[in-house]
């Protein structure tokens, strides 16, 4: 999607304006500012999106794309339903008077899950994780064009310095060679799954203070599961077996809660100060891969990881 599309989409579901002297109600910039707690959340987040790459990653090799996000839909339902009956009720979260918004959003999440889960086949878990962490990068680009805050200099050296660690990460070669890939579609897959989640990022703070953090989630499956659905029927089918439920029961848990947690930590902070404490991700998977695959860290990966933590530090200091 497009800047330009992106931005039309915007006000055609929501009535953000800037006409009062001062924050008008459902303004992101009239909500309560608390950057520890929605860093917290978002960290939380980012330990599920870890799970769910690591499971999916070990599935890719026997399933296809579209039953991987099948199977993930199915088993992430019943926990987004009961977060939403925990928050209010699973017919208050699915009222809403912004349709277009959660059709917008929706899209966007089934070109996020298809092109990461699909990149996973043929590039390895860190470096898959390495090429999305333009997210983050593009969520600053696109806060102040899109809801209109203000991103100082000290966030931009908090998320440069964050990006500087992943650098350091490649640097170090990340299991692979880089030649190997780079011309590789799924390597453009994964840079548009991130495009598409930097814009759900960039939505959840869109959409803080004027819908429930349990109603986004529970719009964000049903596109992804209905295309997954179809795809399925007219492809093949594998049967799961063993451990491999495992992994598709965890895929969905993390999907359904993920959402959720990302929308939370939105109500707390700004998009451009949570979009450093993206890449903790990053060192779950990091972990994931030298247990499960026997990938160890070396020098350039664990100075990119305290780099990245420092960056999220700073854009959290950097608040005000």
């Amino acid at each position: 999607m497009s800047k330009i599309s992106a931005r039309d989409a915007a006000p055609a579901a929501t009535d953000i304006t800037h006409d009062a002297p001062g924050p008008a109600a459902g303004d992101p910039a009239a909500l309560p500012e608390s950057p520890w707690k929605g860093a917290s959340l978002m960290s939380a987040a980012m330990f599920c999106a870890a799970a769910i790459d690591t499971s999916v990653k070990a599935l890719a090799g026997t399933y296809s794309t579209a039953e991987i996000v099948l199977l993930r839909t199915i088993f992430a339902i019943p926990v987004a339903l009961s977060i939403a009956h925990r928050e209010g009720g699973i017919a208050r979260a699915f009222y809403t008077k912004l349709p277009l918004w959660h059709l917008y959003r929706g899209c966007l999440a089934c070109g996020a899950t298809f092109g990461f889960f699909y990149g996973l086949k043929f590039v390895t878990l860190v470096t898959a994780v390495l090429l999305a962490y333009v997210a983050p990068l593009l969520v600053v680009l696109l806060s102040y064009p899109l809801i209109g805050e203000r991103v100082g200099a000290r966030r931009w050296v908090g998320v440069l310095v964050g990006f500087s660690g992943t650098v350091s990460i490649v640097a170090s070669g990340g299991g692979v060679e880089t030649t190997q890939f780079v011309l590789h579609p799924a390597v453009f897959s994964i840079l548009g799954s991130a495009t598409c989640w930097a814009l759900i990022l960039v939505s959840n703070r869109q959409l803080a203070g004027r819908e429930r953090p349990a109603t986004l989630a529970v719009y964000m499956m049903p596109i992804s599961g209905l295309v997954a659905l179809t795809l399925t029927a007219f492809g093949s089918w594998v049967t799961p077996k063993g451990w491999d439920w495992g992994l598709f029961v965890i895929a969905g848990v993390g999907s359904a809660c993920i959402h959720f947690l990302a929308a939370l930590a939105s109500r707390y902070a700004r998009a451009a100060t949570l979009a450093p404490f993206e890449y903790t991700n990053l060192i779950w998977v990091a972990i994931a891969s030298w247990l499960f695959w026997g990938e160890i860290p070396g020098l350039l990966t664990v100075a990119g990881g305290g780099a990245i933590l420092l960056g999220g530090f700073i854009a959290a200091r950097a608040h005000n």
